[in-house]
């Protein structure tokens, strides 16, 4: 076969297949499409706008900063001391899915906390270290949790 022979085979075959096709068919894949453009402009807006995956916001504010609503702005810490965390015994009755879901909460704080710990500098270092050690602590925990659960 030529390959001219061979183009004109394909361009008929082209034809008849989008002959073939139904005008319902058509519309679909146009909105398909639209679809598609719209989320690949999404993605790079995203992308474009914000180079922190975690979606946290990292603010700082002097003790003298008044926020929007006029309201004084105590200095922010870098976590909250008097947090509860739960416990293994805490967590015997919990089903199996809420440990789960615990435990990538856990993970997630984690890798916040080594975002900061790698920008941080002296004392605030050695707090975000301690931070790190309960946490793994935690983790552990929530893993042999969920081991003896399975």
């Amino acid at each position: 076969m030529k390959k001219s022979e061979f183009k004109k085979a394909i361009k008929n075959e082209i034809i008849d297949i989008l002959e073939a096709a139904t005008p319902e068919e058509v519309k679909a894949q146009q909105d398909y499409n639209a679809e598609l453009a719209k989320t690949a402009e999404l993605e790079k807006s995203m992308a474009e706008g914000n180079d922190q995956d975690d979606g946290y916001v990292n603010h700082t504010y002097n003790d003298s900063v008044i926020d929007k609503y006029n309201v004084p702005v105590e200095p922010t810490a870098v976590f909250e001391e008097d947090e509860d965390e739960p416990k293994a015994k805490d967590l015997k009755g919990e089903p199996l899915s809420k440990i789960g879901y615990k435990l990538a909460d856990t993970q997630k704080e984690m890798k916040r906390v080594v975002k900061k710990y790698s920008a941080a500098e002296g004392d605030e270092k050695e707090k975000l270290k301690d931070r790190l050690r309960e946490l793994n602590k935690i983790k552990k925990e929530l893993e042999s949790l969920l081991e003896s659960k399975r």
